[in-house]
Protein backbone atom coordinates (compact mmCIF):
# COMPACT_ATOMS: atom_id res chain seq x y z
CA UNK A 1 0.00 0.00 0.00
CA UNK A 2 1.51 3.36 -0.98
CA UNK A 3 2.52 5.64 1.86
CA UNK A 4 1.39 9.25 2.19
CA UNK A 5 5.07 10.19 2.21
CA UNK A 6 5.75 8.65 -1.20
CA UNK A 7 4.90 11.80 -3.21
CA UNK A 8 7.08 13.91 -0.91
CA UNK A 9 10.00 11.50 -1.19
CA UNK A 10 9.58 11.43 -4.97
CA UNK A 11 9.70 15.25 -5.10
CA UNK A 12 12.78 15.33 -2.89
CA UNK A 13 14.48 12.89 -5.26
CA UNK A 14 13.83 15.35 -8.10
CA UNK A 15 15.33 18.30 -6.21
CA UNK A 16 18.89 17.95 -7.65
CA UNK A 17 17.47 18.03 -11.18
CA UNK A 18 15.46 21.17 -10.41
CA UNK A 19 18.57 22.86 -9.02
CA UNK A 20 20.50 21.91 -12.17
CA UNK A 21 17.70 23.29 -14.37
CA UNK A 22 17.55 26.56 -12.43
CA UNK A 23 21.33 26.91 -12.70
CA UNK A 24 21.02 26.46 -16.47
CA UNK A 25 18.24 29.06 -16.53
CA UNK A 26 20.52 31.61 -14.90
CA UNK A 27 23.35 30.69 -17.28
CA UNK A 28 20.96 31.25 -20.17
CA UNK A 29 20.05 34.67 -18.80
CA UNK A 30 23.76 35.50 -18.54
CA UNK A 31 24.25 34.45 -22.16
CA UNK A 32 21.38 36.76 -23.10
CA UNK A 33 23.09 39.68 -21.34
CA UNK A 34 26.43 38.95 -23.02
CA UNK A 35 24.98 38.65 -26.51
CA UNK A 36 22.73 41.74 -26.35
CA UNK A 37 25.27 44.37 -25.22
CA UNK A 38 23.13 47.29 -26.40
CA UNK A 39 20.30 46.36 -24.05
CA UNK A 40 20.83 46.96 -20.33
CA UNK A 41 18.03 45.16 -18.53
CA UNK A 42 18.24 47.09 -15.26
CA UNK A 43 18.05 50.43 -17.07
CA UNK A 44 15.23 49.35 -19.38
CA UNK A 45 13.10 47.96 -16.57
CA UNK A 46 13.94 50.38 -13.76
CA UNK A 47 14.93 53.75 -15.18
CA UNK A 48 13.02 53.72 -18.48
CA UNK A 49 10.12 51.42 -17.53
CA UNK A 50 10.25 50.08 -21.06
CA UNK A 51 7.30 47.71 -21.68
CA UNK A 52 8.78 46.54 -24.99
CA UNK A 53 11.85 45.24 -23.18
CA UNK A 54 9.63 43.44 -20.66
CA UNK A 55 7.81 41.61 -23.45
CA UNK A 56 11.07 40.90 -25.30
CA UNK A 57 12.89 39.61 -22.20
CA UNK A 58 9.85 37.69 -20.99
CA UNK A 59 9.55 35.95 -24.36
CA UNK A 60 13.21 34.97 -24.27
CA UNK A 61 13.05 33.60 -20.73
CA UNK A 62 9.85 31.69 -21.48
CA UNK A 63 11.45 30.20 -24.57
CA UNK A 64 14.54 29.32 -22.54
CA UNK A 65 12.47 27.63 -19.83
CA UNK A 66 10.62 25.63 -22.48
CA UNK A 67 13.90 24.61 -24.11
CA UNK A 68 15.33 23.49 -20.77
CA UNK A 69 12.16 21.60 -19.84
CA UNK A 70 12.87 19.14 -22.63
CA UNK A 71 16.12 18.22 -20.90
CA UNK A 72 14.17 17.08 -17.83
CA UNK A 73 12.25 14.32 -19.59
CA UNK A 74 13.20 10.66 -19.91
CA UNK A 75 15.09 10.54 -16.62
CA UNK A 76 16.63 7.17 -15.89
CA UNK A 77 17.59 5.38 -12.65
CA UNK A 78 21.13 6.81 -12.46
CA UNK A 79 21.29 10.29 -10.94
CA UNK A 80 24.77 10.99 -12.31
CA UNK A 81 23.75 9.99 -15.84
CA UNK A 82 20.62 12.11 -15.55
CA UNK A 83 22.59 15.16 -14.42
CA UNK A 84 25.07 14.66 -17.26
CA UNK A 85 22.23 14.42 -19.77
CA UNK A 86 20.57 17.53 -18.32
CA UNK A 87 23.85 19.45 -18.50
CA UNK A 88 24.54 18.48 -22.13
CA UNK A 89 20.96 19.01 -23.26
CA UNK A 90 20.62 22.22 -21.27
CA UNK A 91 23.78 23.84 -22.62
CA UNK A 92 22.78 22.72 -26.11
CA UNK A 93 19.34 24.28 -25.59
CA UNK A 94 20.84 27.60 -24.47
CA UNK A 95 23.14 27.76 -27.48
CA UNK A 96 20.40 26.71 -29.90
CA UNK A 97 18.02 29.34 -28.59
CA UNK A 98 20.68 31.99 -29.11
CA UNK A 99 21.29 30.66 -32.62
CA UNK A 100 17.54 30.81 -33.18
CA UNK A 101 17.65 34.51 -32.27
CA UNK A 102 20.40 35.07 -34.83
CA UNK A 103 18.53 33.18 -37.55
CA UNK A 104 15.38 35.08 -36.68
CA UNK A 105 17.22 38.35 -37.24
CA UNK A 106 18.62 37.14 -40.57
CA UNK A 107 15.73 35.27 -42.17
CA UNK A 108 12.54 36.35 -40.39
CA UNK A 109 12.59 39.77 -38.75
CA UNK A 110 15.45 40.97 -40.91
CA UNK A 111 14.02 44.45 -41.45
CA UNK A 112 14.16 45.09 -37.72
CA UNK A 113 17.08 46.08 -35.52
CA UNK A 114 16.67 44.72 -32.01
CA UNK A 115 18.33 47.63 -30.20
CA UNK A 116 16.49 50.24 -32.25
CA UNK A 117 13.06 48.61 -31.99
CA UNK A 118 13.23 47.59 -28.33
CA UNK A 119 15.38 50.31 -26.76
CA UNK A 120 14.92 53.39 -28.94
CA UNK A 121 11.39 53.00 -30.30
CA UNK A 122 10.03 50.90 -27.42
CA UNK A 123 8.11 49.09 -30.14
CA UNK A 124 5.64 46.68 -28.56
CA UNK A 125 4.69 45.19 -31.93
CA UNK A 126 8.28 44.16 -32.58
CA UNK A 127 8.65 42.96 -28.98
CA UNK A 128 5.63 40.66 -29.34
CA UNK A 129 6.96 39.34 -32.66
CA UNK A 130 10.35 38.56 -31.13
CA UNK A 131 8.74 37.01 -28.05
CA UNK A 132 6.60 34.73 -30.21
CA UNK A 133 9.65 33.65 -32.16
CA UNK A 134 11.59 32.91 -28.95
CA UNK A 135 8.75 30.87 -27.48
CA UNK A 136 8.26 28.95 -30.73
CA UNK A 137 11.97 28.14 -30.84
CA UNK A 138 11.86 27.08 -27.19
CA UNK A 139 8.98 24.73 -27.93
CA UNK A 140 10.88 23.20 -30.86
CA UNK A 141 14.02 22.76 -28.77
CA UNK A 142 11.94 21.24 -25.98
CA UNK A 143 10.55 18.65 -28.39
CA UNK A 144 14.03 17.93 -29.70
CA UNK A 145 15.38 17.39 -26.19
CA UNK A 146 12.76 14.77 -25.34
CA UNK A 147 14.22 12.37 -27.89
CA UNK A 148 16.22 9.24 -27.19
CA UNK A 149 19.41 8.80 -29.17
CA UNK A 150 21.68 5.78 -29.44
CA UNK A 151 24.67 7.60 -27.91
CA UNK A 152 25.77 11.05 -26.81
CA UNK A 153 27.42 11.59 -30.20
CA UNK A 154 24.21 10.67 -31.99
CA UNK A 155 22.33 12.88 -29.54
CA UNK A 156 24.30 15.95 -30.64
CA UNK A 157 23.71 15.07 -34.30
CA UNK A 158 20.00 14.48 -33.77
CA UNK A 159 19.59 17.71 -31.83
CA UNK A 160 21.25 19.75 -34.59
CA UNK A 161 19.24 18.15 -37.41
CA UNK A 162 15.84 18.35 -35.75
CA UNK A 163 16.44 21.89 -34.56
CA UNK A 164 17.43 22.97 -38.08
CA UNK A 165 14.27 21.38 -39.45
CA UNK A 166 12.16 23.27 -36.93
CA UNK A 167 13.85 26.57 -37.75
CA UNK A 168 13.21 26.01 -41.44
CA UNK A 169 9.50 25.67 -40.70
CA UNK A 170 9.54 28.91 -38.69
CA UNK A 171 11.02 30.71 -41.69
CA UNK A 172 8.31 29.14 -43.85
CA UNK A 173 5.68 30.21 -41.31
CA UNK A 174 6.89 33.81 -41.58
CA UNK A 175 6.53 33.86 -45.35
CA UNK A 176 3.12 32.18 -45.13
CA UNK A 177 1.88 34.68 -42.53
CA UNK A 178 2.89 37.57 -44.76
CA UNK A 179 0.94 36.08 -47.66
CA UNK A 180 -2.14 35.43 -45.54
CA UNK A 181 -2.15 38.84 -43.86
CA UNK A 182 -3.12 40.92 -46.86
CA UNK A 183 -0.99 43.86 -45.69
CA UNK A 184 2.70 44.71 -45.25
CA UNK A 185 3.46 42.99 -41.95
CA UNK A 186 7.02 44.34 -41.65
CA UNK A 187 5.88 47.92 -42.28
CA UNK A 188 2.98 47.61 -39.86
CA UNK A 189 5.28 46.43 -37.08
CA UNK A 190 8.47 48.33 -37.88
CA UNK A 191 7.16 51.68 -39.12
CA UNK A 192 3.77 51.86 -37.43
CA UNK A 193 4.64 50.17 -34.13
CA UNK A 194 1.45 48.13 -34.49
CA UNK A 195 1.10 45.97 -31.38
CA UNK A 196 -1.96 44.14 -32.73
CA UNK A 197 0.00 42.82 -35.70
CA UNK A 198 2.83 41.78 -33.38
CA UNK A 199 0.43 39.84 -31.13
CA UNK A 200 -1.19 38.08 -34.10
CA UNK A 201 2.21 37.16 -35.54
CA UNK A 202 3.43 35.94 -32.14
CA UNK A 203 0.40 33.69 -31.86
CA UNK A 204 1.10 32.25 -35.30
CA UNK A 205 4.74 31.54 -34.43
CA UNK A 206 3.84 29.90 -31.11
CA UNK A 207 1.13 27.81 -32.81
CA UNK A 208 3.70 26.46 -35.27
CA UNK A 209 6.05 25.76 -32.36
CA UNK A 210 3.34 23.80 -30.50
CA UNK A 211 2.68 21.48 -33.44
CA UNK A 212 6.36 20.99 -34.22
CA UNK A 213 7.06 20.16 -30.59
CA UNK A 214 4.42 17.44 -30.80
CA UNK A 215 6.01 16.07 -33.97
CA UNK A 216 9.52 16.07 -32.47
CA UNK A 217 8.60 14.54 -29.11
CA UNK A 218 10.53 11.30 -28.43
CA UNK A 219 12.27 11.45 -31.81
CA UNK A 220 15.04 8.88 -32.12
CA UNK A 221 18.15 8.45 -34.24
CA UNK A 222 16.29 7.14 -37.29
CA UNK A 223 16.55 10.47 -39.08
CA UNK A 224 14.66 9.42 -42.21
CA UNK A 225 11.52 8.26 -40.44
CA UNK A 226 11.56 11.03 -37.84
CA UNK A 227 12.06 13.80 -40.40
CA UNK A 228 9.22 12.39 -42.50
CA UNK A 229 6.90 12.66 -39.49
CA UNK A 230 8.12 16.16 -38.66
CA UNK A 231 7.79 17.48 -42.21
CA UNK A 232 4.34 15.92 -42.64
CA UNK A 233 3.05 17.36 -39.36
CA UNK A 234 4.66 20.71 -40.11
CA UNK A 235 3.06 21.03 -43.53
CA UNK A 236 -0.35 19.95 -42.24
CA UNK A 237 -0.11 22.40 -39.36
CA UNK A 238 0.60 25.29 -41.73
CA UNK A 239 -2.40 24.27 -43.82
CA UNK A 240 -4.69 24.11 -40.78
CA UNK A 241 -3.41 27.44 -39.48
CA UNK A 242 -4.18 28.96 -42.88
CA UNK A 243 -7.67 27.49 -42.59
CA UNK A 244 -7.95 28.98 -39.10
CA UNK A 245 -7.43 32.44 -40.57
CA UNK A 246 -10.21 31.84 -43.10
CA UNK A 247 -12.49 30.67 -40.29
CA UNK A 248 -11.77 33.80 -38.27
CA UNK A 249 -12.57 36.02 -41.26
CA UNK A 250 -15.72 34.39 -42.59
CA UNK A 251 -17.15 32.03 -39.95
CA UNK A 252 -16.32 33.04 -36.39
CA UNK A 253 -16.53 36.80 -36.95
CA UNK A 254 -18.39 37.23 -40.26
CA UNK A 255 -19.46 40.81 -39.48
CA UNK A 256 -16.15 41.87 -38.02
CA UNK A 257 -13.18 42.63 -40.25
CA UNK A 258 -10.44 41.12 -38.10
CA UNK A 259 -7.70 41.84 -40.64
CA UNK A 260 -8.74 45.46 -41.00
CA UNK A 261 -9.01 45.98 -37.28
CA UNK A 262 -5.50 44.60 -36.81
CA UNK A 263 -3.71 46.32 -39.69
CA UNK A 264 -5.50 49.67 -39.93
CA UNK A 265 -6.84 50.34 -36.45
CA UNK A 266 -4.17 48.51 -34.44
CA UNK A 267 -6.96 46.90 -32.43
CA UNK A 268 -5.10 44.90 -29.80
CA UNK A 269 -8.25 42.93 -28.98
CA UNK A 270 -8.51 41.77 -32.58
CA UNK A 271 -4.84 40.80 -32.47
CA UNK A 272 -5.46 38.70 -29.37
CA UNK A 273 -8.48 37.06 -31.03
CA UNK A 274 -6.37 36.21 -34.09
CA UNK A 275 -3.58 34.77 -31.95
CA UNK A 276 -6.04 32.79 -29.85
CA UNK A 277 -7.56 31.11 -32.89
CA UNK A 278 -4.13 30.03 -34.10
CA UNK A 279 -3.25 28.70 -30.66
CA UNK A 280 -6.55 26.84 -30.29
CA UNK A 281 -6.02 25.03 -33.58
CA UNK A 282 -2.41 24.25 -32.65
CA UNK A 283 -3.32 22.81 -29.23
CA UNK A 284 -5.94 20.53 -30.76
CA UNK A 285 -3.68 19.39 -33.60
CA UNK A 286 -0.68 18.95 -31.31
CA UNK A 287 -2.70 16.83 -28.90
CA UNK A 288 -3.92 14.60 -31.73
CA UNK A 289 -0.41 14.17 -33.08
CA UNK A 290 0.98 13.28 -29.65
CA UNK A 291 -1.77 10.82 -28.78
CA UNK A 292 -2.35 9.14 -32.14
CA UNK A 293 0.80 9.28 -34.24
CA UNK A 294 3.66 9.02 -31.75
Amino acid sequence: MPSALDPLLAMLALFPYLVAALALLFIGKYVFDLTTPGIRDNAELGEKRNPAFGVFWGGYMTGLALALSGALTNLGPSALTNLADIAISGVSGILLLRLSMILGDIFVLRRFNVNHEIVTDRNLGAAFAYAGLFIASGLIISGVMTGRSDSWLFMLRDIAVYWACGQAFLVGAWFLFKQLAGYDVSKAIGDNNNSAVGVSLAGFFVAVGITLRAALTNAGSDLGAELLITVTVGVISLLFLSLARVLSLFVIFPKFRVSREISERANIGAGIVSATIYLAVAFLLGTLVTSQLL
